[in-house]
């Protein structure tokens, strides 16, 4: 494993090492030179076809005795190209000595990483910011920081040469695909159908919101007060009739009573010999017998009849 450590840090030796402004230690260290880390950028591939994804990665080699590697901290700046997807980062040690990757993947798919015609650098290629590396102090305030260069990106043009030849010289394009007509549209169900269908459905629930509105309004909707007709029966005959009811369900007491009522309204001006007779079968022991009912109606309504 150290020897593939070993390997892999020579191997970064020939990307863009950081400029560095660090401290030395004369002690000497892990990474060589008395540095406490070293930085190194890569692209792959550093040329590509327009809207390929391309991989960025920084590799952090550090001395263990004089790095955390927690309080390690990259910063980039990719623009026009955008992260497909958040950064990795990979960390490997061994002993005093460890290396921690961090890994992008870029793609740009806007106008600027179009290629154009004729070619020129400033539209096929991108020279990125490079990237810093800063170490923090335990307060996460920067203690020193690095920055490692990126190698240029190229853009190419996945049109062909033959089409791009072809292009320049008569400035339209030489469709490879016929345009045939799009087949017209099926449906599992007419759509006039379903219109219909649905204005039907819509209208049996309006017509059946209308009759449960309807209900509800005769339930509380105040109730009109009726006029009852008029009642050209005197109050004498109302009095009769409920001593007629009375006596024909056999009830004494409304009978004792009707009796009383009735006399009541014969008085005793014009009646007096009826109305005694009247409180005499309302407080009669025996009940009367419907003769006597009967009788003592006719002379009463008699007696109403000669007032009148």
């Amino acid at each position: 494993m150290r020897r593939a450590l070993i390997a892999a840090a020579a191997a970064l030796a020939l990307a863009a090492p950081a400029a560095a402004r660090l401290p030395v230690f004369e002690s000497g260290s892990a990474v060589g030179e008395g540095l406490p880390l070293k930085a190194y950028a890569t692209i792959s591939p550093t040329v590509h076809l327009f809207g390929d994804s391309i991989t960025a990665k920084v590799a952090i080699v550090a001395d263990t005795k004089l790095v955390d590697p927690a309080r390690l901290q990259v910063t980039t700046d990719f623009t026009p190209y955008v992260q497909i997807k958040a950064p990795t980062v990979l960390q490997v040690r061994i002993g005093r000595f460890a290396q921690e990757t961090w890994t992008w993947t870029l793609q740009c798919l806007t106008s600027p990483c179009v290629p154009r015609l004729p070619p020129s650098d400033k539209f096929h290629v991108f020279r990125f910011h490079p990237a810093r590396v800063t170490y923090l102090q335990v307060n996460r305030k920067p203690a020193y920081a690095i920055r490692a260069s990126w190698p240029p990106v190229e853009v190419l043009s996945q049109v062909s040469p033959g089409v791009q030849a072809f292009l320049q010289k008569t400035s339209r394009l030489n469709w490879r695909l016929g345009m045939t007509p799009v087949a017209a549209p099926t449906y599992r169900l007419s759509p006039s159908l379903l219109l219909w269908l649905a204005i039907g459905v819509a209208g049996v629930f309006g017509l059946s919101a209308l009759w449960l509105a309807s209900r509800w309004y005769l339930v509380v909707r105040p109730r009109r007060e009726t006029a009852l007709p008029y009642d050209p029966a005197t109050t004498l005959d109302r009095a009769l009739a409920v001593l007629r009811y009375a006596h024909e369900h056999g009830d004494e007491t409304l009978q004792r009573k009707a009796f009383e009522r009735v006399a009541g309204e014969l008085g005793v001006e014009r009646a007096d010999e009826l109305t005694l007779v009247a409180r005499e079968l309302a407080w009669s022991q025996r009940t009367p017998e419907d003769e006597e009912v009967e009788e003592f109606a006719e002379q009463a309504r008699g007696t109403q009849e000669s007032d009148l």
